[in-house]
């Protein structure tokens, strides 16, 4: 069985960018375009991991790892992020409601190297 990612964000070109490397690299990409929809998607396909953007319309990343977290403790959620320095990035990783904090752009190598470190853990 192949792992599920959940990719949460409101910027079409990340999906489609995700959704091929993921299918590519034999994993199964789900998407959401912000964070009320990610955290029903996640409620209901329990992904392995999360990819989060902070930034999005309606419920931003930090509401939404927040809620994730309330509904399962063990979930695993990775912070996406332009803006790394945003208070909400910064406290959503000091709470503990994301594992780390990847900042834009990045190299799909190095995402994938990061999801496979979290995933192992």
């Amino acid at each position: 069985m192949s792992m599920t990612i959940l990719i949460v964000d409101d910027n079409e070109a990340i999906h489609e960018l995700f959704q091929e490397y993921c299918t590519a690299q034999g994993y199964c990409a789900e998407s959401a375009r912000n964070g009320e929809e990610g955290l029903a998607k996640y409620c209901a396909i329990k992904p392995d991991i999360v990819l989060m953007d902070m930034r999005m319309p309606i419920m931003n990343g930090y509401e939404a790892s927040k809620g994730i977290k309330s509904v399962d403790p063990d979930a695993k959620i990775l912070l996406v992020t332009g803006h790394p320095e945003d208070p909400l990035a910064t406290k959503s990783l000091a709470e503990g409601y994301v594992r780390t904090i990847i900042p834009k752009p990045f190299t799909l190598g190095m995402l994938f190297q990061e999801i496979n470190r979290t995933l192992a853990a």
